[in-house]
């Protein structure tokens, strides 16, 4: 590709992620016509499968909490692990999980308000104690942050990752953490439907999500600027291999378990000068995915595509050199991970609240325990 027109198509890619889906604006400050933006976006950047446009919630903002969980299922429930965790979607706020490498266990996160997190921390140790869970350890996120896909690294017209590898690791100076405004922010239900429809794919238009929920198009148009009035929307992200949120009616994520590898870590009692350099180098790898702390632990997400796997392990094993003591390891089973939008169906509109059902999720599944063990 022409170095020009590459640098063009990266320049687009990276403001798509800094001012979301405004093409025709986007166009207009590179010096093309809307027309061939589009050509870009559509062929380009969305033409590769295996590549998602999303948006952000701003979780922290809508008051938020992040529960993480590693867990093993019991016996009799490992057969069903998806039905089991894609229910608990449904009940009680998981918006991801995934299989980890070589112990069979499950990593768990769930996106909990605020105001009742400890009810569904809880919860997970009474599902121990019912015995669907053998193995819990639990550790609270007060905040993660997705890092934008460096688009300058990656060539659009070829689908795959270019770059000099020594200029990343050697690369000098503090890595910009965009902060994200925590302050309370209004919403409603609406806000939430539509929040959950950009989430799964940012490139839908008023009138399509309208038409999606069923709502009239002003309606639609209104909450549309709720989102981006009052900062909804942390930022807007390309993602690949796109195993991000989805539909409810298209949960089976493409998978790319043959192309990368999914490894997350977790240091704990990391003082906050420990926390700021880990971020600082982290983030200068173009596979790094998001970064979170909270109680004094610092989380890191990456998805490694093989041909770099080598260079960034080492790469990793450095960074990590001084907190090896205190650092646990996970690899991801791409084949056996999903994970789903801002959890808008826990909401009750009605009240104008997010519902609070740990004990009636807690009896359901102590009823399923008593119907796998033959007992009902």
């Amino acid at each position: 590709m022409n170095p020009s027109l590459r640098e063009q198509q990266t320049r687009f890619a990276m403001l798509l992620q800094e001012r979301g889906p405004k093409i025709t604006e986007i166009a207009r400050e590179l010096g093309v016509y809307p027309e061939t933006a589009r050509y870009w976006f559509n062929h380009n950047i969305m033409g590769h499968r295996g590549v998602a446009y999303q948006a952000v919630p701003n979780y922290e903002g809508l008051g938020f909490k992040r529960i993480m969980a590693v867990v093993d299922l019991g016996n009799e429930y490992s057969p069903h692990a998806k039905a089991i965790l894609v229910a608990m979607n449904r009940l009680c706020y998981l918006t991801h999980y995934f299989r980890l490498f070589p112990s069979g266990y499950y990593s768990l996160l769930l996106t909990v308000p605020s105001r009742v997190a400890r009810h569904y921390e809880k919860l997970l140790t009474d599902l121990q104690e019912a015995g669907i869970f053998r193995v819990l350890q639990l550790d609270q996120l007060d905040r993660i942050r997705v890092t934008p896909m460096k688009a300058k690294y990656f060539d659009f017209s070829k689908g795959k990752w270019d770059f000099d590898w020594s200029a990343i690791v050697n690369e000098k100076g503090v890595v910009s953490t965009g902060d994200i405004p925590s302050g309370s922010i209004k919403y409603d239900y609406e806000d939430l439907r539509i929040l959950e429809k950009l989430q799964a794919n940012a490139t839908r238009s008023v009138r399509e999500v309208s038409r999606a929920l069923k709502i009239p198009y002003q309606q639609g148009y209104n909450h549309f600027g709720h989102i981006t009035e009052r900062g909804q929307i942390s930022m807007y992200c390309l993602r690949w291999p796109a195993t991000g949120p989805r539909d409810q009616e298209g949960l089976k994520a493409w998978q790319q378990h043959h192309a990368h590898i999914a490894l997350d870590f977790l240091v704990r009692n990391s003082t906050e000068s420990e926390r700021r350099e880990l971020l600082s180098r982290l983030e200068r790898l173009p596979f790094n995915w998001s970064n979170g702390e909270g109680n004094g632990n610092f989380h890191s997400e990456f998805v490694i595509p093989l041909e770099y796997y080598s260079e960034a392990f080492q790469y990793l094993s450095e960074v990590l050199f001084d907190s090896r003591g205190r650092t646990e390891f996970t690899i991801g089973d791409q084949a056996n991970a999903l994970s789903f939008s801002i959890p808008a169906h826990l909401y009750d509109e009605e009240a104008d609240a997010w519902t609070d059902s740990a004990d009636d999720v807690l009896a359901r599944f102590k009823k399923l325990v008593l119907t796998v063990k033959g007992k009902e």
